[in-house]
């Protein structure tokens, strides 16, 4: 099989300059693409697995320098290394190309041997980087060397990092490859939780700074702070943390940087004051919506606020916020806050009696789900609302649940579908399966996709059921409960002696296979069709747990593991 060329992108404004690198390049094995300017350039950039960057800083509109920044910031593009061609003795060109983050340069007149020879090391670096973050990996048995060639090609293609790579692949969670980069870096890596956070460290700082930056202030003595953050291989990053607390030694620790952003999220409701609105006025760039109860029905006002919520992006959170005076929908987007609509007291107090018709209480949370859909369009969408009780004030997050996609999955998951497959041979030879594994979201969608792809088990009733400790995907063609509203037993009772299609059953407890009452039923014959989900770890504590219960086996329970795209017999 050939091998695929490295991608080079040659920017210049100077056509004699683009075929002059071509002439260099090309015979040399790699494929140019070329582009006459900087708007061009970010644009070829989206559509081309592009390997390095040739760029002239002097060009109109968008120069090398802007370019080079561009590619940067974008995460699907950051780690393309950037060669900036500048004068000879432009050493200030040299100053703004480090700080827009241009890993090397060349000078004019372009020497052809000197410009290969930064390629080559370039290339090989990045190469080199990606690979010895992918064996150690496997030195930790975390993947096999398969799985390791496969993200390296997928890196490449997408211009993405290999534990990105093998993130997208499902070979690894993220606590996994942060934990490796942490060993590589010699760094510490942090799980963050709430509790761990000073408010009052946290309070000294901006809170869209440590947005920016994606990090986290932990503790802090006489001497030193410590910070947790998320791009420790960015210097400019680094650079900026360390100059928040000018005078103290800044010790750094790796962290998620979704963790980091939630925790920044969960201190900003516990501070944030929004400013008083002005009704009917323009408030940065977003029209505040002001209803009136005296010119408007209630059901009108319903329809408006379900309409705001079937605009919102999957994803996206919001929020219903009453103060003593106002009541305020507020978007959660990408960590800042803004008002989108002023209602009246009516729909607040409207929909706090709706959501107590299905509430359940988890913890201290109390929520719902709901199912909406807009009476003029087409449009519907699932949503879990969790109320927030305060003295003087109350919060109603608003989240909107991903409806699952068949595409959308496959695109996450490029290795999903043999996974479908051995868990449809399974299925078909074993219609009870005990499954256990981690990653709970992928096996309920590779669980649905088996339910879809099946005649036998999509009836109008009873309907095939999804019980689940945590509903975090819309199935449209599935009934699904929450295992805190109607837990296995319940169901059966329901049905008696009328046989269900199809039941998947996720629970927090392997404790449910000590259930004499519930492992009769199901023996009965009840549920011929049944998935029972644990959030075991590993195999081991898997089997370990059912080793008490032979009797699932008599009944004709399959035990399985899932691991990264694997089943494993128990």
């Amino acid at each position: 099989m050939t091998a695929t060329r490295p991608k080079i992108l040659c920017v210049d404004d100077e056509p004699g300059i683009l075929k002059f690198l071509e002439a260099v390049l090309a015979p040399k094995g790699y494929e140019v693409i070329k582009a006459e300017n900087g708007e061009e350039a970010l644009e070829k950039l989206k559509e081309k697995g592009i390997d390095l960057v040739i760029s002239d800083v002097k060009m109109p509109k968008v120069d090398g320098f802007q370019v080079c920044r561009r590619i940067k910031e974008d995460p699907a593009s950051r780690n393309i290394p950037v060669i900036l061609i500048t004068g000879f003795t432009a050493k200030e060109d040299r100053v703004k190309g480090i700080e827009a983050g241009a890993e090397d340069f060349i000078s004019k007149p372009v020497d052809p041997a000197e410009v290969l020879a930064r390629i080559k090391m370039l290339l090989k670096v990045k190469v080199r980087h990606e690979r010895r973050i992918g064996e150690l990996f496997v030195e930790m048995g975390f993947i096999t060397e398969d799985q390791l060639q496969e993200a390296l090609k997928v890196a490449k293609e997408q211009n993405i990092k290999v534990g990105e790579a093998l993130y997208s692949m499902g070979a690894l969670d993220k606590d996994h490859i942060y934990w490796v980069l942490s060993n590589q870096l010699n760094m510490n890596y942090v799980e963050l939780s709430p509790e761990m956070i000073d408010k009052e460290l946290i309070g000294q700082f901006s809170i869209e700074t440590l947005e920016q930056l994606q990090c986290l202030p932990l503790c802090e003595t006489l001497e030193e702070i410590h910070f947790a953050i998320a791009e420790p291989t960015d210097q400019k990053i680094v650079k900026e943390v360390k100059s928040l607390k000018p005078g103290k030694a800044v010790q750094l620790h790796l962290a998620l940087p979704e963790k980091i952003l939630n925790i920044l999220n969960f201190f900003k409701t516990e501070f944030y004051s929004p400013p008083p609105i002005q009704k009917g006025v323009q408030t940065e760039g977003k029209h505040v919506q002001t209803l009136s109860t005296e010119t408007i029905k209630s059901n009108e006002i319903f329809n408006d606020f379900v309409a705001a919520l079937l605009s919102m992006p999957q994803g996206e959170t919001y929020w219903f916020y009453r103060t003593p005076h106002e009541y305020r929908l507020i978007s959660q987007k990408r960590g800042k806050f803004e008002a989108l609509h002023e209602y009246p007291e009516e729909i607040y107090h409207f929909i706090k009696e709706q959501m107590k018709k299905n509430m359940t209480s988890q913890g201290l949370r109390k929520e719902t789900q709901w199912l909406l859909q807009e009476k003029s369009s087409d449009r519907k969408g699932v949503f879990r609302l969790r109320q927030m009780d305060y003295l003087d004030r109350d919060m109603i997050q608003i989240e909107r649940i991903p409806t699952f996609s068949r595409e959308a999955f496959m695109l996450s998951h490029p290795r999903a579908m043999a996974s479908i497959e051995d868990l449809k041979h399974l299925f078909n030879k074993h219609p009870r399966l005990l499954i256990g594994g981690k990653d709970r979201l992928f096996v309920k969608q590779c669980c649905y996709l088996l339910l879809k792809e099946s005649d036998r088990y999509l009836t109008d009733f009873p309907p095939p059921f999804f019980i689940e400790s945590e509903i975090e995907m819309y199935f449209s063609e599935a009934a699904q409960l929450s295992a805190y509203q109607f837990d296995l037993a319940n169901l059966l009772e329901q049905f008696k002696g009328t046989p269900i299609p199809f039941v998947f059953y996720e629970t927090e407890f392997p404790g449910i296979t000590s259930d004499e009452q519930n492992l009769s039923r199901i023996s009965s014959g009840i549920c011929k069709s049944i998935i029972l989900y644990f959030p075991f770890q590993s195999p081991e504590e898997m089997k370990k747990a059912l080793s008490a219960r032979e009797d699932w086996r008599q009944i004709g329970f399959k035990a399985i593991f899932f691991s990264p795209h694997q089943w494993k017999s128990v």
